[in-house]
């Protein structure tokens, strides 16, 4: 690929969660009633067909990654916990009564934020909660976002003992500079340990998450946490750039400056390198 070519798309694009893109959402053509009716369309569609797959946003954080555009909290007050618990089953009781049937899960996934924030009690009673009102697909798979640093052992067999069975490890980078940069401490060792607990517990499939693209990071930087990620074996590996979206408030990434990030042509080799190693 030409230079000319990786400088002229050198540009951040929304994320495909959904199609239309956010960015493209129009909510003076689009009322309630026409939400309800697009909802309770598709869910009789995939209920009937395979079950529905569920996502759980856990926005709590006890301290800032500066890399992450995610819609987080900081806070290390534990207060929060259960109310936002209980808003988030008040909110499943509004959708079962508009669907009017026993949802068939095949998925579900906690993000945020940090899922370990809540303890693994709470996590416990939030799943138990939503699987007393379904029912399960043969196949069904449950995961979950997990911290090096903080996802303890309670925490995985509290979640083991609901279903779940895959678990994703944010690495991001090995290399100390970089780490400092994004606020994310985590030794080589801490994420070891992490995996081989989980593997212990009974965790059929441990992930790593890596990022290119971040603030001072090389193409040395790249090559190093991915030879230590592959020493490890994660059943799943995810690459992928870094989004650099100053403009979202309370993100941490406008302390970054556009010289801090790789160029776009070292932003492509390292994206090359993770796709060689």
């Amino acid at each position: 690929m030409s230079k000319s070519l990786v400088n002229k798309y050198n540009i951040a694009g929304p994320r495909y969660t959904s199609y239309p893109t956010v960015p493209y959402w129009d909510s003076s053509t689009f009322s309630l009633e026409k939400w309800k009716t697009s909802l309770q369309r598709s869910f009789k569609e995939s209920n009937k067909k395979e079950g529905v797959s569920l996502y759980i946003h856990l926005p709590f954080c006890e301290s800032l990654c500066t890399f992450c555009g995610c819609n987080k909290r900081i806070t290390k007050q534990h207060s929060v916990e259960l109310p936002y618990i209980n808003a988030v089953l008040k909110e499943w009781r509004l959708y079962l009564e508009l669907f009017n049937e026993k949802p068939l899960i095949k998925e579900l996934h906690l993000g945020g934020g940090t899922p370990t924030f809540f303890s693994p009690e709470n996590l416990k009673y939030l799943i138990s909660e939503i699987l007393e009102s379904s029912a399960l697909a043969l196949n069904y798979e449950f995961s979950f976002e997990g911290h090096p640093n903080n996802t303890t052992r309670e925490h995985l067999q509290a979640l083991y003992d609901v279903g779940f069975r895959r678990v994703s490890y944010g690495v991001q980078d090995y290399n100390e500079t970089v780490q400092k940069a994004i606020h994310r401490i985590q030794p080589f060792e801490n994420v070891k340990n992490a995996t081989e607990m989980a593997r212990d517990i009974g965790y059929t499939s441990v992930g790593h998450d890596i990022i290119f693209g971040l603030p001072f990071q090389t193409l040395a930087h790249v090559k190093e946490t991915i030879l230590k990620t592959k020493y490890l074996f994660p059943d799943r590996l995810a690459f992928y750039s870094y989004a650099h979206v100053p403009w979202i408030k309370g993100n941490g990434q406008r302390g970054f400056k556009d010289t801090d990030l790789p160029s776009a042509p070292l932003k492509r080799a390292q994206y090359e390198m993770g796709n060689c190693c």
